[in-house]
């Protein structure tokens, strides 16, 4: 027989978390751990705990939210045997009471610590800052929501309502938006009454897009709350819970928004990153379709992902729409784009600035030879961070009026593409695009050992890049300096290898998604 340890009862007193855990066989565990997820900063707690035995074995144990670590963590409830250990499991009425009240632990630095459910419905501590959504109002709204949903869905289906989003529904500049534009601007009128664009009020991008006022959804407003529940189709550019309030705690919505079809614009080409264990068809957020670019990405979504062809239809991304060469040679532009670090997301100030990943960048804008470069080849350097570290730009510093601190939606993205001369990332899909461009790409890879542990990639980092690839310093001042003095002109090598990377590059991607999900809806 399996051994499940099941989770049957949560109390909350002040900082106190009180856990019952049962299972049908009997039982002697040596220890029960709560064990941090976090790959860089890994910890654990033993935890005191009871076992009787009758005809089961039932576990008492407590949890002193105190004595954890104040950071955006996710903790697991470990209990070991014989050299074996098991996660506890919550038990379908545990399930349902962590949606219908409120179990929270607010402590005195503005954070919170919750239970929910994790993978295969693992009982995770979450940790995380206090948001504006996790107020009393929030919750009327999303059972009032719940509720209205309910009456009005058998009226609803033949409406076929898309909702398009993009990432932490707060930009409309990624593969969403331009999906949304050509589906405003292509479409009949009756069509596009039935599509939405959910946006926070507090986006840059939000005045941009007024001029389709009537289908813009202000994020978690109630109309938006009510056209999740509703929607025929999710169409966006990252997973289904980009469309509501992040990392919130058990609630009817979300396990609503879960069971959602969704097409799958992606956020960028797959390569360098490996995200199986997310987006793939048994991973923690599977998709209903999944947009490709080519025959090799097609080929990585069904051998690694598990997907069919039938459901990776290869039909670009639809950003590469409005994509066309802007750099001016009077104007050179170096963009540095890296991508994020996932153990230092929600990090405070001090963690992020002993990080290897700050302290490479903080040294590279320092750098005498770059420096004198740069004022002799008139050539700006524009750092643009990640929107999953975007908190942390002000930490960064440039004494060199060259060298530009860019925070996410403070530029529009694909503007600062197209206007670029060469790109500097490291496993930042964004290259596909520069490179989309015949715009030479570099590949600055410090942390390629540690980036290969904690993530993984499909393609050979050595042998597959479309671009330079450097590990010190010094070799990408000499990468630099080599495409300053070739006018920024590809290297041969490189040109020769796009031919197989994109299967179009025509301005019909838009296009191309909309007829498929015509064809298959």
């Amino acid at each position: 027989m399996e051994t499940i340890i099941y989770v049957t009862s949560v109390k909350i007193k002040k900082a106190m978390m009180y856990l019952t855990l049962q299972s049908e066989q009997q039982l002697n565990p040596s220890s029960i751990t709560l064990i941090c997820k976090n790959e860089i900063s890994p910890a654990a707690v033993s935890l005191d705990f009871t076992v009787s035995h009758t005809d089961k074995t039932v576990i008492q144990t407590c949890i002193d939210t105190g004595l954890l670590r104040l950071r955006t963590d996710d903790w697991e409830l470990s209990v070991s045997m014989e050299n074996r250990t098991f996660a506890a499991v919550l038990d379908n009425h545990i399930r349902a009471s962590l949606i219908l009240f409120s179990y929270k632990i607010t402590s005195g630095q503005n954070f919170l610590f919750f239970p929910m459910g994790g993978p295969c419905h693992k009982f995770l501590l979450r940790c995380r800052p206090i948001s504006k959504y996790d107020g009393i109002s929030t919750q009327l709204k999303e059972l009032a929501a719940f509720a209205l949903s309910r009456l009005l869905k058998p009226f609803w289906k033949k409406k076929k309502i898309w909702l398009i989003y993009e990432k932490y529904s707060s930009s409309a500049q990624d593969n969403g938006f331009y999906f949304f534009q050509y589906c405003m601007e292509q479409l009949p009128p009756q069509r596009r009454r039935q599509i939405y664009f959910i946006l926070d009020r507090s986006s840059a991008q939000w005045s941009d897009v007024q001029q389709y006022k009537k289908q813009v959804l202000p994020f978690m407003s109630f109309r938006h709350i009510l056209y999740l529940l509703l929607a025929d189709l999710y169409v966006a550019s990252d997973a289904r819970l980009h469309a509501f309030a992040w990392k919130p705690m058990p609630n009817l919505i979300s396990r609503e928004i879960n069971r959602h079809d969704i097409f799958f614009l992606q956020h960028g080409v797959l390569g360098l990153k490996r995200v199986e264990n997310l987006f793939g068809k048994d991973g923690a957020s599977p998709m209903t379709y999944f947009a490709v670019s080519s025959e090799a990405e097609q080929h990585i979504v069904t051998e690694y992902f598990g997907y069919d062809k039938a459901h990776a239809p290869i039909v670009g991304l639809a950003r590469w729409d409005v994509l066309e060469n802007k750099a001016d040679p009077e104007e050179k532009k170096i963009l540095v784009m890296p991508t994020w670090r996932s153990w230092l997301e929600d990090k405070d100030d001090d963690f992020f600035c002993r990080s290897e990943y700050y302290q490479t960048y903080m040294n590279l804008f320092q750098n005498k030879e770059l420096l004198s470069l740069l004022e002799k080849t008139h050539t700006k350097m524009i750092f643009y961070i990640h929107p999953k570290l975007k908190e942390f730009i002000n930490t960064f510093h440039a004494e060199s009026s060259l060298i530009q601190l860019v925070s996410f939606g403070q530029c529009a993205l694909n503007q600062l593409i197209m206007e670029c001369s060469m790109l500097i990332t490291d496993y930042s899909s964004v290259c596909w695009d520069v490179y989309y461009l015949e715009k030479p790409v570099v590949f600055y890879q410090f942390d390629h050992e540690l980036y290969e542990k904690t993530n993984g990639s499909y393609l050979d980092m050595e042998h597959d890049l479309f671009g330079d690839r450097c590990i010190q310093e010094t070799q990408l001042i000499s990468c630099i300096k080599h495409y300053i003095q070739m006018d920024f002109c590809e290297k041969e090598e490189y040109k020769k290898m796009r031919k197989d990377l994109f299967a179009f590059r025509d301005h019909n991607n838009c296009k191309r998604i909309c007829d498929f999900i015509d064809k298959n809806r």
